[in-house]
């Protein structure tokens, strides 16, 4: 019995030890895993930073003491020449900060600030300030509560300011706010005892020896030392002091850098203020002013959160006619003096606002400002301004006199950093205020060009802009252009459905498949039956292709879905188009990435709102709580935003994938129309470095030598792209506007193929309506088609393309096209040159090879310059 009770027992112990080995061996496979993934996540994800590469970076102009150039003939009165070149003299006013521009060509001045300020019958008191200011600036102290300060009250009606000579130029600089006093002068409340040291050693050895008694221990930390009490009291002492650190040369930065050390309890006594520089160079025919962010300085824990930069540029007063050209969608006028000065003013987010600090409840569908540019038009000469540097971080403003003062005015405002009310999750009534640590790095830089007699109203603002972005290498003719005898046709815009998942169900488990609502013959067979009824320029835009369909995961490889067909049958549906003479495009984005990607880390990849706060991303309206990241039923319709730090990494991928298919084209969903930062506190990416980073991938695939359509792209893609679909045909119905005008399209039209937003879904009745809107605006028509009826879509994340079937739609998207064809294939290829608001139901649009096309919207025949216009019709007219 001792003997099997041994071996029992000698057998547990084995088994015992075995188990411990296959722990152990756990534990160290474990180890090595955690190991292995650490390691991969470490290099994949948090050492990545291809992005740096093309960020850019900032140059700022040397001054040098301020000294006004000699001046044969004063054309301002009271004001000093600084600079001046064939077309234009700048000149300022040293004691108010003001400039102004004298045009050579035409002796027009133009004001920075309005002369008449102060008899402004309108303004109030702060308004007044306001119109004498160069700047406005918005602000947040160390609570994140907000604050204004305007450069005339709080600087140069204060003395606080200086001027400096620049190269072709001048330079303010600026302290705004309080100057920093304790009792008398800059003596600093404290010190570290280091600091003490070093300035009682260049004291006269008696001074220096009472300096540094002066200084007592504190409770603010190690070798931070404070003003003994009977000190504060004694403005004797204090006065001597005063004249020890001016001895020494002793400044307010001086003063405000030793305060700071102290933290908020030292901050707490210093004043809120800035310093912020602000130059004017003349280059050519136009005013640049710049604000350097890197010579912003900050005391006090303030911080700016946004700048208005030169409200009142070119203001007129209400003796004036004209109006403003804003980039409200297409473009809008709001004309001097409208009446409308009790509605709100006209403002909006140049490329819409940041997703990510916009609010997630949507109340209004509105199109965002695509064109970094405004302008003030008067009979004989115009103003046009461009958003140069930091466009991404602007909005346009404008207002008409009445609202606030006596003037109509534009003007940019600039976001310098962000700051939020964090709510606290789990029952806690407690908010977090964060604000970003630093300002955004740019020079705000905006150019003011005079425009002459010869380039006046929205159309010469228009034509100007064009050639200076061809000029720049921005914008290049199309090879080809129409002719009365040679007409060329329109192209024809039209998008396809391919993949579009669907929920299934497997023995009660719930997935999801993707199912082909086009496949490629399928959609090569639409081509040939558009090519029958007479259309044969024809501009496919290929959707849910490859990674699971219309909702397809990153692109961290390109799978052609299976159940679309072959990638022979794939290379041939681009084929085909482009023999009939079209061009094909293959879809896909690349800042948004479905929920339903399971493999994608949005935690890591996705762009976040403050540190560990959201993942941002974007989803659909909830039609009721208006919730803007609703998935409604259909979790793939949930899209994380990529943060611009990863997405070269993506488009790397793609395009190195792309190398296998043989395709005309590739169209960019997102890459266009998204712009967006990344609030990660430990790596925040601001907008204007995500612009960056976002051109340097439309220069990656302009490489791939495949063509490149934008869908309602941002002007800043416009170098890039061959076509674009979705363009503006209209403006957001603010009530301040007054008309609508194809500014978007005078600028692209010959340069870059466009078309109408999709006409499937289109809210005008009166399709005649519908023909000469696009005839005005020189837009293709624009439709998606599926192959299987729409029906099977109404339970798919895609159930808003409720009518897209082929069949029921190509007789009449063939006759829509007929008809707008037979007006526009005739200016194909020419550029916009002219638009006239000639009545309330008249327009003119007039082209670079003679043509003008008149359009009569009204119940009633119109006669212009001899030439009867029927009612809701057009008459082409050939003017060579």
């Amino acid at each position: 019995m001792k003997s099997k009770g041994t071996k029992k027992e000698k057998k547990v112990k084995q088994q015992v030890s075995l188990l411990k080995k296959m722990i152990r061996l756990g534990f160290a496979i474990a180890i090595v895993g955690a190991g292995i993934y650490f390691t991969y996540y470490l290099f994949h994800y948090m050492l990545y930073n291809r992005y740096r590469d093309f960020l850019t970076s900032y140059e700022v102009p040397e001054g040098r003491p301020y000294q006004p150039l000699s001046d044969d003939r004063i054309n301002v009165s009271g004001f000093d020449l600084v600079a001046e070149n064939e077309y234009l003299k700048l000149y300022t006013n040293p004691e108010t900060a003001d400039v102004a521009v004298y045009d050579k060509r035409n002796g027009e001045i133009f004001y920075s600030n309005p002369p008449g300020a102060d008899h402004d019958a309108v303004a109030n008191n702060v308004n007044i300030n306001y119109l004498k200011s160069q700047f406005i600036l918005t602000y947040f102290n160390r609570q994140v509560r907000t604050g204004v300060y305007d450069s005339y009250s709080m600087s140069v009606e204060r003395g606080q300011f200086e001027s400096e000579s620049i190269a072709d130029g001048v330079r303010y600089v600026y302290r705004i706010g309080e100057l920093p006093k304790i009792n008398t002068g800059t003596v600093p409340l404290y010190l570290h005892e280091d600091k003490i040291a070093e300035l009682a050693a260049q004291m006269e050895e008696r001074n220096g020896i009472q300096f540094g008694r002066i200084y007592v221990s504190s409770d603010l930390g190690p070798g931070i030392r404070q003003i003994n009490a009977s000190t504060l009291g004694n403005i004797t002492t204090l006065n001597n002091m005063q004249s020890w650190l001016d001895a020494i040369g002793w400044t307010d930065e001086d003063f405000m850098a030793a305060m700071e050390i102290a933290g908020d309890a030292a901050v707490e006594n210093v004043p809120i203020s800035f310093d912020v520089a602000l130059d004017y160079r003349l280059e050519g025919d136009s005013l640049v002013v710049q604000i350097p962010a890197s010579k912003i300085k900050s005391y006090g824990g303030g911080s700016i959160f946004n700048i208005q930069l030169l409200r009142y540029m070119g203001a007129a007063d209400t003796e004036e006619t004209g109006y403003m050209v804003v980039p409200n969608g297409s473009g809008s006028l709001i004309y001097f003096n409208n009446g409308k000065q009790n509605y709100p003013i006209y403002q909006q987010s140049i490329y819409g606002m940041d997703p990510l600090i916009e609010t997630p409840v949507t109340t209004e569908n509105l199109d965002s400002a695509k064109l970094p540019i405004f302008g003030i038009c008067r009979e004989n000469n115009s103003i046009l301004a461009t958003i140069e540097e930091g466009r991404s971080l602007s909005a346009v403003s404008a207002a008409v006199s009445g609202t606030f003062n006596e003037y109509n005015y534009a003007y940019p405002t600039f976001l310098l950093g962000s700051a939020d009310n964090l709510f606290h999750f789990g029952g806690s009534s407690i908010d977090t205020y964060v604000r970003e640590p630093d300002i955004y790095d740019v020079n705000l830089t905006v150019r003011y060009s005079f425009l002459t007699e010869e380039d006046s109203g929205y159309d010469g603002l228009a034509n100007y802009y064009r050639n200076r972005l061809f000029r720049e290498g921005k914008l290049t003719r199309m090879s080809e252009m129409a002719t009365k005898d040679v007409p060329v046709d329109i192209p024809f815009y039209y998008d396809v459905l391919g993949g579009v998942k669907e929920t299934h169900h497997f023995l009660g488990t719930k997935y999801l498949r993707v199912f082909p609502m086009t496949t490629f013959r399928e959609a090569l067979k639409m081509s040939e039956i558009l090519g029958q009824e007479g259309i044969t320029n024809q501009v496919m835009n290929y959707q849910g292709w490859f990674n699971g369909g219309y909702y397809h995961n990153a692109t961290r490889n390109v799978n052609l879905t299976g159940k679309l067909g072959s990638k022979k049958d794939f290379e041939a549906l681009s084929a085909g188009i482009e023999k009939s003479g079209g061009r094909f495009y293959a879809d896909v984005a690349f800042q948004h990435v479905t929920f339903a990607d399971r493999v994608y880390n949005y935690n890591a990849v996705s762009s976040r709102y403050y540190g560990l706060g959201f993942a941002s991303a974007t989803g659909q309206v909830h039609p009721t709580m208006l919730w803007s990241i609703h998935h409604l039923g259909n979790p793939e319709t949930i899209q994380h935003e990529v943060s611009p730090r990863y997405l070269p990494r993506y488009v790397e991928t793609f395009k190195g994938k792309m190398k296998r298919y043989d395709i005309g084209g590739i169209s960019l969903r997102d890459l266009s129309n998204v712009l967006h930062s990344d609030k990660r506190r430990s790596n925040i990416i601001h907008r204007e470095d995500a612009l960056s980073v976002v051109l340097a991938q439309f220069d990656l695939l302009n490489r791939s030598e495949k063509n490149l359509m934008g869908d309602s792209s941002f002007d800043y893609s416009f170098p890039y792209l061959a076509d674009i679909i979705n363009a503006p045909i209209r403006g957001n119905a603010f009530f301040i506007i007054d008309a609508d005008i194809p500014l978007y399209e005078m600028i692209i039209h010959g340069s870059i193929g466009y078309s109408s937003p999709l006409l499937n879904f289109n809210e005008e009745e009166d399709k005649t309506r519908m023909v000469l809107n696009l005839i005005e605006y020189g837009a293709s028509p624009h439709y998606v088609f599926t192959w299987e009826d729409a029906n099977r879509m109404k339970s798919t994340g895609l159930n808003r393309y409720f009518n897209t079937t082929f069949d029921i739609w190509k007789a009449e998207a063939a006759l829509i096209y007929s008809e707008v064809n037979d007006a526009l294939k005739y200016v194909s290829g020419a550029l916009m040159t002219g638009h006239d608001i000639l009545s309330d139901d008249v327009r003119a649009v007039s082209y670079s090879n003679g043509v003008t096309i008149y359009i009569n919207y009204g119940s009633e025949s119109e006669t212009v310059y001899g030439n009867e216009i029927l009612p809701m019709s057009y008459y082409v007219i050939f003017n060579y």
